[in-house]
C-alpha cells in the first residue's frame, strides 16, 4: 500500500537507508550510463535527419530548492513512532531523492515509491524508459541542445513543417521553468538559423546573398493562446480589467475549424523582425498568464499556455507554412493538491485531466503510426487542446511534423506517487522502431512503389507537360501578333520527341537510386532549390521554374496522400465484421409479441430474480440435452409464465385499490 507524503516524511530515516542500500547494490552490476555524444561533439555534428523520429520523448527532475523539503512537508506528531528531536520536537525535514536517473540515453528513470507493510516501511523502485532522461544536474542550455537542435526543430519549421514541444508534468515539477528557456533559446538562435537556410535557397536560384542577410527571405508572425479550462483568450491583448483573483479578464476566443478544415483561432498575429522583438513578445505574454497557489507551488501555471511561431517563405508564397509550437501544460494535480480550491477552481482542474488524458490518446496514437503501416484514428477533435495541436495530429496533413514531450518529476521522495502517474503517462509515447518490411508491390497510382525508372519518367511527363504549355502560350502570342500585321502562322506542330528543352536536368532532381518515395520525403522549399539547381536553360525563367516546382510536388504529395487515404479505406473494409451470433451464439426465440413498456415494467418488478429464473430454465435444458428446443421454444415460455404473473400481481393491485377507493368514498358519504 503506497503512503502519503505525510507518512513517507515520518518514516524518512527508515525510507532513506533502504535507497541507499539499493543504490549501492544497483552500482555493482550497472554503472549509470551517460549520452551517447557529448554535448561539445552534438553541437559541431547533429544526428542525421535519417535517426530522427516524429515522437521523441525526455524525462527531467530538477535539483531541489533550499529548504524546500523542510517547508513543504511535515512529520505526523500523531504517528506511533514519528520522530523527535532532543528536545522532543519534530526533526527538520531534509531531502530524500525519489527519482533515480540509471541511463540518460536512452533514458531511464527508477522512481521510488513508499509503501507500508506488515513488517514495515518498504520501497518500490520502477523503471520508466524514454528516448533522454536529464538528471537534476543537465542545465537548460544542454536541454534545448539535446531535444530542439539535435532533432532538427528549427530547420523543420523553416522548410514548411511543424515542430511541436510539450512541457508536462506536475505543479511544481519545473517545467515552466524549461519551456521558458526553451522559448528564450529559439528567439536566440531563430533568426541565425533562417538566415543559413535563406541564403543556401538564393544561393541555388543563382540571387543574392546579401539579401538573405538581411533577413527578407521569411516573415515570422507570432500568437500566443492561454487555454484555462474550457476557455481561450489572447495572451497578446491588453486589458485593465481584472476578476476577483486579481487576473485579468480577457475576450474568450473561439476555437473550431473553419470551412476548409483549418483551426485559425482569431489571435493578434505580431510580426517580429528580430530576438530581441520576439523576447520582448515572449515577456510580455507571460507576464499575462494566470497563476495560483497550490499545496505544491505558490505560483502554479492553471493553463495551458501555447505559443506559435507561424513562418511563411516569401521566395515560395504558396508553400506551406511552417510553425514552431511551444505549448507548456497545465500542471496536473492529484485530489489532495487540490481539495481547498473552491469550485471554479476545481472544474478547472477537472477540465486541465481531461484535456491531458486526450492528448494522452493522440500523442500514443500518433506514435502508433509511426511504427506501423495500417491506419490509425487520431481523436484529436476531443478537445479544445487537442485541435489547437490539428496540425501535428491531423493524418491527412501532407506537412511534415515531430514532437517532442518532456515529461518533469518532482525530485522528492513525498511525490513518488504522483511521479509514478506522471512517467506512466509519457513513457508509452515512445515510439517503437518500425517492424523490417520487404519491399511494397508496384502500384502505377502509389508513388511509393515506384522505381527510379518510373519516378524519371513520371518527372519528365510533368516538366513535359509545363514546357508543351509554355510553348503554346509564344506560339499563340506570336500568332495574334502575325493577324495583327495580316498573317498566319502555320499551326505549331508536335515536337520531336527527345527534342523538346525542358529546361531542366531531370537526373539531377531525382539522382541514380533515388525514387518517388524519397522525393515524397522533401519539404517544398526542398524539391523548388533541387530543381533550381538543376536548371540547364537560361530560357526557364526563374519565377517560372519555382512555380513549376511547387506545382509538380504539390502534385506528388496528393498522389502520396491519395494512395494512403485508398489504402486506409482498404483497410477499413477488409476488417472483419462483428458477428453478433458468433460471439453471443444464437438468441433466443420468442413467439408471442410483447408490448415493450410492460416487457421492460415486467423486468424491474422480478428485479434480479428474471435473469436468476432464465439461466435456471438454460442451465436445466442444457443439462438435458434439450437446447435447441430452449432456444427454440423454452425461453419463450419461462418470459411468457412471468408475464403472466406480474399480470396477475397487477390486476390484484388494481382490485386493492379499487376497494380501498370504494372505502373512502363510503367513508365520505356518511359524513
Amino acid at each position: 500500500m503506497a503512503t502519503s507524503a505525510t507518512l513517507t516524511t515520518t518514516h524518512l530515516s527508515t525510507f532513506r537507508t533502504i535507497l541507499d542500500e539499493w543504490n549501492q547494490n544497483r552500482l555493482k552490476t550497472s554503472p549509470i550510463k551517460g549520452f551517447h555524444v557529448p554535448l561539445e561533439e552534438l553541437q559541431q555534428s547533429p544526428p542525421s535527419k535519417d535517426a530522427l523520429k516524429d515522437v521523441i520523448v525526455a524525462f527531467r527532475t530538477r535539483p531541489p530548492l533550499p529548504n524546500e523539503a523542510a517547508d513543504k512537508f511535515h512529520v505526523d506528531p500523531d504517528a506511533k513512532d514519528a520522530p523527535v528531536d532532543e528536545d522532543g520536537q519534530p526533526p527538520v525535514v531534509e531531502f530524500c531523492s525519489g527519482i533515480t536517473v540509471t541511463s540518460a540515453e536512452p533514458g531511464v528513470f527508477f522512481a521510488h515509491v513508499p509503501g507500508m507493510k506488515w513488517s514495515g516501511p518498504t520501497l518500490t523502485h520502477k523503471p520508466y524508459e524514454a528516448d533522454l532522461a536529464f538528471g537534476p544536474g543537465i542545465e537548460n542550455e544542454e536541454v534545448y541542445q539535446r531535444t530542439v537542435v539535435a532533432n532538427d526543430m528549427l530547420s523543420l519549421a523553416l522548410s514548411g513543417g511543424v515542430g511541436c514541444i510539450l512541457a508536462y508534468g506536475q505543479t511544481g515539477s519545473g517545467k515552466t521553468f524549461t519551456m521558458e528557456s526553451v522559448e528564450h533559446r529559439i528567439a536566440r538562435d531563430l533568426f541565425d538559423q533562417a538566415r543559413i537556410v535563406g541564403k543556401r535557397l538564393l544561393l541555388a536560384q543563382g540571387g543574392d546573398p546579401v539579401a538573405a542577410e538581411n533577413g527578407d527571405i521569411f516573415e515570422f508572425n507570432v500568437t500566443f493562446l492561454e487555454l484555462l479550462g474550457k476557455h481561450a483568450s489572447d495572451l497578446l491583448e491588453s486589458t485593465t480589467e481584472v476578476d476577483a483573483q486579481g487576473n485579468p479578464v480577457r475576450t474568450e476566443i473561439a476555437v473550431r475549424e473553419d470551412k476548409v478544415g483549418s483551426v485559425r483561432p482569431n489571435l493578434i498575429s505580431s510580426t517580429v523582425r528580430t530576438s530581441a522583438e520576439l523576447e520582448e513578445l515572449i515577456n510580455k505574454a507571460l507576464s499575462h498568464r494566470r497563476t495560483s497557489a497550490t499545496l505544491r507551488n505558490a505560483t502554479s501555471s492553471r493553463s495551458h499556455a501555447l505559443l506559435t511561431i507561424s513562418i511563411k517563405n516569401r521566395l515560395l508564397p504558396y508553400a506551406d507554412e511552417g510553425q514552431l509550437i511551444l505549448v507548456d501544460l497545465a500542471g496536473s494535480e492529484r485530489y489532495e493538491d487540490s481539495k481547498d480550491h473552491d469550485k471554479q477552481r476545481m472544474e478547472e482542474s477537472r477540465d486541465n485531466n481531461k484535456s491531458l488524458m486526450n492528448l494522452k490518446e493522440c500523442v500514443r496514437a500518433k506514435a502508433k503510426m509511426a511504427a506501423e503501416d495500417g491506419f490509425v484514428h487520431i481523436p484529436w477533435r476531443s478537445n479544445k487542446l487537442t485541435m489547437l495541436l490539428k496540425p501535428i495530429f491531423d493524418i491527412e496533413s501532407r506537412q511534415p511534423s515531430r514532437a517532442m514531450i518532456i515529461a518533469h518529476v518532482s525530485p522528492h521522495i513525498q511525490d513518488s506517487i504522483h511521479s509514478t502517474n506522471t512517467l506512466s503517462y509519457a513513457a508509452p509515447f515512445k515510439t517503437i522502431p518500425p517492424k523490417p518490411r520487404g519491399p511494397a508491390p508496384y502500384d502505377a497510382k502509389d508513388p511509393r512503389t515506384w522505381d527510379h525508372a518510373k519516378t524519371i519518367e513520371w518527372l519528365t511527363a510533368q516538366f513535359t507537360k509545363h514546357a508543351m504549355k509554355s510553348r503554346q502560350a509564344e506560339w499563340n502570342v506570336k500568332s495574334k501578333a502575325a493577324q495583327l500585321a495580316g498573317k498566319k502562322l502555320k499551326p505549331l506542330e508536335d515536337p520531336v520527341p527527345g527534342q523538346l528543352d525542358l529546361g531542366v536536368d531531370i537526373l539531377k532532381i531525382c539522382p541514380e537510386g533515388s525514387t518517388a518515395k524519397d522525393l515524397g520525403t522533401l519539404y517544398t522549399p526542398q524539391f523548388v532549390q533541387r530543381c533550381l539547381e538543376a536548371r540547364i536553360s537560361e530560357a526557364l525563367r526563374t519565377d517560372a521554374l519555382k512555380n513549376n516546382a511547387v506545382e509538380i510536388i504539390g502534385n506528388l504529395f496528393y498522389l502520396i496522400l491519395t494512395a494512403k487515404t485508398r489504402k486506409r479505406n482498404e483497410i477499413m473494409k477488409s476488417r472483419k465484421k462483428l458477428v453478433t451470433e458468433d460471439v453471443y451464439g444464437e438468441a433466443p426465440r420468442i413467439d408471442a409479441e410483447y408490448d415493450q413498456e410492460e416487457f421492460l415494467d415486467a423486468q424491474i418488478f422480478f428485479g434480479t430474480n428474471w435473469q436468476e429464473t432464465i439461466m435456471a430454465g438454460y442451465k436445466k435444458a442444457k443439462e438435458e440435452g434439450r437446447v435447441e428446443e430452449w432456444h427454440n421454444g423454452g425461453y419463450g415460455k419461462t418470459v411468457e409464465l412471468m408475464l403472466e404473473e406480474y399480470r396477475a400481481h397487477k390486476a390484484a393491485e388494481a382490485e386493492k385499490a379499487e376497494k380501498v377507493g370504494k372505502a373512502e368514498a363510503a367513508v365520505a358519504n356518511n359524513e
